[in-house]
């Protein structure tokens, strides 16, 4: 059986590269490796917005098909950020990937170097040294970090882990574009690279080199995302294009003169001047503001993390809390959703009041919390330990 994306993957996706052909003969028997290489930056400090949440959505169905690995550049984050810096937008961006529920594995691009340093053969150096200080790249007219000479680097890094997929924005065209001038007749070899992009307010592609995120933001009301839409300029081909890439172009999550309605029924009526652009436009924004606000609730956690110093009397407490089974599928669970106790108690398979000691527990520690209507939720998911 021959791989075939599915058309959530294809309307979330604007082009594969592919001059060889060889997605047609990849067989479906075992997941083929996808990458996504992450460079945190100070300007683009992690955040969740509606290019955050088309991302996730893009991750969920691509991993139905690959084995998502993200490998995150922490050598090439240091050349514009201090070591420490560059490790914490690391591991909030970590972080924040985890809300989106979708399994991926994380590597470093300094652990597949120190991994695979030994027994690397001489091909991966001479093919990295013949790229990066080919006369052809053009670092010098845009941020290194941005450039061929990183994607150069990238290349070789993905042959080593056997990955032979790649999730890249569209702003990478230009980079590869120019690789295959300096790979020649080898340029076959680079990865199959599925390209991607998301329109911002501005009505234009959202590239890495964007000092801004200009999007509808998580806890935006509608009035907000309103006033946005008119102070940007955004026209209704944007908004077609975000319900599109969100696979939500044909369902009916809106509600007019009591009838229910999908984006293309007002994209329709606002053809044939049924519905005016101020009506739609306020539609969208109240629609967006709820879709934005459900897809965000765990994504505080990815900013909240609790400091566990070794010698400290709570953080011992912390510790001793975590020390049992039940307690950590208890966060997990939570991890996925606000629950009551009779739900934990059924799905970690606990009598309800042992449950409820576990949850008794891990409020005191200040892990959990319960709200008026007694259901539960997690406070952080990420615990920093330090001397």
């Amino acid at each position: 059986m021959i791989m075939k994306l599915s058309d959530d993957v294809l309307c979330k996706i604007d082009e594969i590269y592919d001059p060889a052909n060889r997605l047609d003969g990849i067989p479906q028997v075992s997941k083929p490796k996808i990458a996504l290489d992450i460079t945190p930056t100070s300007q683009h400090a992690p955040c969740h917005d509606l290019f955050r949440v088309y991302t996730f959505c893009l991750l969920r169905d691509l991993s139905k098909f690959f084995e998502l690995i993200v490998i995150y550049r922490d050598i090439q984050a240091t050349i514009e950020l201090p070591l420490e810096e560059a490790k914490r937008l690391i591991q909030e961006n970590i972080s924040l990937l985890r809300s989106s529920m979708v399994p991926f594995q994380v590597y470093y691009e300094s652990e597949i170097l120190q991994k695979h340093l030994v027994d690397m053969p001489e091909t991966f150096f001479s093919e990295l040294y013949r790229s990066i200080l080919h006369k052809n790249h053009n670092h010098f007219t845009k941020p290194l970090v941005y450039s061929s000479t990183s994607m150069a680097v990238l290349i070789p890094l993905l042959k080593v882990m056997k990955i032979g997929f790649l999730l890249c924005m569209h702003d990478e065209k230009e980079n590869v574009k120019l690789l295959k001038k300096i790979y020649g007749p080898s340029a076959n070899d680079l990865p199959i690279i599925l390209y991607r992009s998301f329109p911002d307010m501005q009505n234009k592609k959202h590239g890495a080199c964007d000092e801004k995120r200009i999007f509808p933001y998580v806890k935006n009301c509608k009035n907000d995302i309103l006033t946005n839409f008119k102070r940007y300029g955004t026209n209704i081909h944007t908004i077609r294009e975000w319900y599109k890439k969100l696979g939500m172009l044909n369902k009916r999550v809106f509600n007019y003169n009591n009838k229910s309605m999908s984006a293309s029924d007002i994209f329709y009526n606002l053809k044939t001047k049924n519905i005016g652009p101020e009506t739609a436009l306020e539609l969208f924004a109240s629609h967006l503001s709820g879709f934005l606000n459900k897809e965000g609730i765990f994504v505080g956690l990815s900013s909240k993390e609790v400091r566990l110093g070794l010698t400290d009397p709570q953080s011992k407490k912390v510790l001793d809390c975590l020390n049992i089974p039940t307690r950590v599928n208890i966060i997990k669970l939570l991890n996925k959703e606000n629950l009551p106790a009779s739900k934990i108690s059924k799905q970690v398979n606990v009598s309800l009041p042992t449950t409820l000691f576990h949850l008794s527990k891990l409020q005191e520690t200040g892990i959990i919390s319960r709200d008026k209507n007694k259901v539960y939720c997690l406070n952080t998911n990420r615990f920093t330990l330090y001397m």
